[in-house]
């Protein structure tokens, strides 16, 4: 459920944006080139590119992030010490280059953490440009509008594109609704635009789409950091309002697809607006959010290196953080009660499984963490059991899951969907699994984050036939 800025907020600085770096000169060594490596956080990989030039003015590429050209503040040389400052992810590299200036051996130094980083310098200047063949590009065979409406309720103003098949008739409709963490229209992860994807494949099927910048993102005003779930229902209902008045689509048949936390808007918006006629859970929870991410940290740390006593010993550290979160009467005392908390877990911990989680930048609390579990969201996304609006619908339901997917138990929530929609046994309603997909219904290997980036599929040709084929088929049966 939670995105990788949800899970590594250390990281998620490297996408920021600053000036233009001023660096120091150098006359004994030349590092000039490309230079790769890749952090191990919260044991996902994260590749980095650095391009040094001759007067060692340089940039940053973070490719799993979808982040290029990040400016560096200085990269200075002392002795066979090199240095490079990365003011805008507030992190500094120190390391020592080998004789042969070939690769420089050190740490990434960001907030409290310190992380191995081995860098090898490039044959030749390394681009980060990733091909995404599922990504269209203009003309397009079909209608494109700007648009924006109001969430009246809270006084925001919501901007997104609408596709239609044709400026004239009465379409069936979709409203796309990103997971977790501030997204743009298109849901821009890794490279991957998957909701353009989304949209253009079933525009061209016949269905319109309306897909918007989450509120103070994009062009959409409002505060994104202050925002519940919940708030986020309001908005996609706004969505629906603005759809059910517009003349080139069919009012009886307006739906919802929700991925990841989408998943979870979806069911509550649904149960709040009754122009919603149907809805789509693409990797959507039945657990409490308290439940995913437990099981998140455990199969993360597990699936990328640490043994099952440390990945256990790092998911039950994340239980006691979120039953103190779930439980503080008092925001003013969360911060201390966290630290507290986290204390109390770590020195438990026998040494070897201390080593194991040290080794991946664990041992301590950092405040970038301490800032997400203070949020609105944790407290609503931990306490939300996603069943209670599941059970009360009595429109049509389709809810996927890939079984490669890391990042959301596939059986576990797919059995308390299907087990909530037998409540209403709409005779249209399914719940599927897919093989071989992962979060990001790519077709994958290991089906890790650390995956997504390398893979060039946006989504699985299959998957989006079968979404489209369904949504035109609860759609026949509503005229």
């Amino acid at each position: 459920m939670e995105s990788i800025q949800k899970l590594m907020p250390f990281a998620l600085m490297l996408l920021c944006i600053s000036n233009i770096a001023v660096a120091k000169p150098n006359e004994v060594h030349d590092i000039s080139g490309s230079w790769q490596g890749a952090l191990s956080i919260s044991g996902q990989s994260l590749p980095l590119i650095f391009h040094i030039n001759h007067d060692l003015t340089a940039t940053m590429d973070s490719p799993a992030q979808g982040a290029n050209h990040i400016p560096i503040k200085s990269v200075t040389i002392e002795g066979q010490e090199v240095i490079i400052t990365v003011e805008v992810a507030q992190a500094t590299f120190v390391g020592k280059l080998d004789s042969k200036n070939n690769s420089i051996e050190g740490h990434w130094n960001q907030g409290p953490n310190k992380l191995p980083l081995s860098l090898k310098k490039a044959k030749k200047e390394l681009r980060s440009e990733i091909n995404r063949p599922q990504h269209p590009s203009p003309p397009f065979q079909y209608v494109v509008e700007e648009v924006k409406f109001q969430n009246h309720e809270q006084n925001i103003e919501l901007a997104g594109t609408l596709t239609l098949p044709s400026s004239t008739g009465e379409f069936p409709a979709v409203v796309l609704i990103t997971g977790s963490g501030p997204q743009d229209r298109d849901q821009t992860f890794m490279g991957h635009k998957t909701f353009l994807v989304i949209a253009d494949h079933f525009t061209r099927h016949g269905i319109a789409v309306l897909r918007f910048d989450d509120r103070g993102v994009g062009l959409s005003s409002g505060d994104f950091t202050t925002a519940t779930s919940a708030d986020f229902a309001q908005d996609v209902s706004a969505a629906v309002d603005f759809l059910a008045v517009h003349n080139n689509i069919s009012k009886d048949n307006i739906g919802l697809i929700g991925h990841s936390e989408g998943g979870l808007i979806a069911p509550i918006t649904a149960n709040e607006n009754p122009n919603v006629s149907f809805i789509t859970l693409l990797a959507g929870p039945g657990q409490t959010g308290n439940d995913i991410s437990i099981w998140q940290i455990k199969t993360i740390l597990h699936a990328n290196g640490l043994s099952l006593e440390a990945a256990t010993a790092g998911s039950e550290i994340t239980r006691a953080l979120n039953s103190a979160v779930i439980n503080n009467a008092n925001k003013d005392t969360l911060e201390s009660e966290l630290l507290s908390t986290y204390d109390m877990k770590w020195q438990a911990l026998p040494d070897a499984i201390k080593v194991e989680i040290q080794a991946i930048g664990g041992g301590n609390l950092p405040k970038a963490r301490i800032e997400v579990l203070s949020t609105n969201w944790t407290k609503y996304f931990l306490k939300h059991n996603p069943m209670t609006y599941l059970e009360n619908l009595d429109i049509p339901v389709l809810a996927i899951h890939g079984d490669k997917d890391t990042q959301m138990d596939m059986n576990l929530n797919l059995s308390k969907i299907r087990h909530a929609l037998q409540q209403q046994s709409h005779p249209l309603s399914k719940v599927e699994k897919i093989s071989g997909v992962n979060h990001l219904f790519q077709r994958a290997d290991s089906g890790l984050m650390s995956e997504y980036s390398q893979i060039e599929e946006t989504m699985s040709p299959a998957v989006l036939q079968m979404l489209s084929s369904w949504v035109l088929k609860v759609s026949s049966e509503n005229k």
